[in-house]
């Protein structure tokens, strides 16, 4: 490498110095998103995808719904055991097992559940 490249790698903004708290920055974020793959795989575990509607999630029915507090509630009340849930997936009726559990994101189930709009 000649001296006028040296003198530009060094320049460049790519080759600054690598710091004890950048490491660490990276590290929380790798370990963020490792929470977020593992959530999400629990999810799919479980059978849930995405635009699933749900008519029954534990005690939680379309008789006796009221808002996303009523769900809140049995998740908070249930994790770390078996809830079941029915859904409806492209027309036809699923039974899925889901277990709430801590992770380092919000909530226990590692996705959102938001009402119909009808």
């Amino acid at each position: 490498m000649s001296e006028k490249e040296a003198k530009a790698s060094r320049d460049s903004p790519q080759a600054r110095e690598v710091t004890v708290s950048d490491i660490q920055e990276l590290m929380r974020r790798k370990d963020e998103i490792e929470a977020q793959i593992k959530a999400n795989y629990d999810v799919l575990e479980s059978g849930l995808q995405v635009d699933d509607e749900i008519v029954e999630f534990g005690s939680v029915n379309t008789q006796n719904f009221q808002s996303l507090q009523n769900i809140g509630s049995v998740v908070q009340h249930s994790e770390g055991k078996p809830l079941n849930v029915t859904v409806i997936r492209r027309g036809e009726k699923h039974q899925l097992r889901l277990v709430p559990t801590r992770w380092a994101g919000k909530g226990l189930l590692g996705c959102n559940i938001i009402p119909l709009q009808r």
